[in-house]
């Protein structure tokens, strides 16, 4: 199929889901997927069409048929999500303050391409292990990681102007319908994951203390698990410390080195692990430990004692 045939292809179905009924919307997303299997090259080629459908989103008349246009974009942000990243990002935050909860649920669902785009980008795979990325790689990755950071601090800007302090949960979940519960469970889609925390840890400064600390710490954990021949490694208690959500965490983290083999004390586990807390990143606090937490008090007093010195 040509690509100019593609294209009024899918436009057709771009339109069907603007208006049409949802067995017809149904019918169409299956027809999109079959042409992106048996037209992969034309297909990608033939996406950019989608980019005329955008900005005529609000004219779309009844609401399901929005959710229904922002459901059927998952292949074309999955073709698009790289080069088109940050017009696609901004389309993504406006339906999340759609004040239809379905419209919100069906672009927090698609864009989760988006979060593909920028974890294999911003944290690229490569082989074998410890190679080092070309000069194209690291350029694509620098973008990605500032593209990652400012989608995480526009989703927290919009969170800061719909919180209302109204709700008083522990957990996402437990919240009530929402635009402010969308962008949670967006923000926390993307803050969850690993490359994130890589990101967070290479782009924020660290005192040199607090550096040289964390990187005795991970050293002796890299020893403690295998001493113990555990099936565990550094990024995995590194996850459970950064998403910790107070509920027995380091209890699991200790279990990490429970098996039985290696013959550590308890209390060397319990030290070190304790340390770990104290140095490594929490996103609770914004990506920093406790120990930087501490700190910033500290230079505050400072700063505060200084400036009544010099008043008096």
């Amino acid at each position: 199929m040509t690509k100019k045939a593609l294209e009024q292809e899918l436009g057709k179905l771009l339109d069907i889901f603007i208006t049409g009924n949802p067995g017809q919307v149904r019918n169409a997303k299956k027809e999109i997927e079959k042409l992106c299997h048996k037209e992969r090259k034309v297909f990608h080629k033939s996406t950019y069409i989608v980019f005329k459908y955008l900005p005529g989103f609000d004219q779309i008349k009844k609401v399901e048929n929005q959710a229904a246009f922002a459901s059927g974009l998952s292949l074309f942000f999955l073709s698009l999500g790289d080069e088109y990243f940050d017009t696609l990002a901004d389309f993504t935050l406006k339906l999340l303050q759609h004040p239809s909860g379905t419209v919100r649920e069906a672009i927090r669902k698609t864009a989760d391409w988006l979060f593909v785009s920028l974890t294999s980008r911003a944290c690229p795979f490569v082989y074998p292990k410890g190679k080092k990325l070309t000069e194209k790689q690291k350029r694509i990755q620098e973008e990605a990681e500032y593209q990652y950071i400012n989608l995480v601090h526009n989703v927290e800007l919009l969170i800061d102007q719909y919180d209302d302090g109204s709700e008083s949960v522990q957990y996402i979940q437990d919240m009530k319908p929402s635009i402010n519960k969308s962008l949670q469970l967006y923000w926390s889609r993307l803050t969850e994951s690993r490359c994130y925390q890589r990101i967070l840890e290479k782009t924020r400064p660290l005192p040199a203390e607090i550096a040289i600390r964390r990187r005795e710490i991970e050293g002796e954990l890299k020893d403690l698990l295998q001493r113990a021949r555990s099936g565990y490694d550094l990024y995995d208690i590194k996850d459970s410390i950064f998403n910790e959500d107070g509920n027995d965490c380091i209890s699991d983290i200790i279990a990490m080195f429970d098996t039985g083999q290696g013959g550590i004390e308890i209390q060397n586990i319990l030290e070190t692990v304790n340390d770990a807390w104290n140095y490594f990143p929490h996103k609770i606090l914004n990506g920093l430990s406790p120990a930087e937490k501490v700190l910033e008090s500290q230079q505050l007093e400072q700063h505060r004692q200084k400036m009544r010195t010099t008043v008096n």
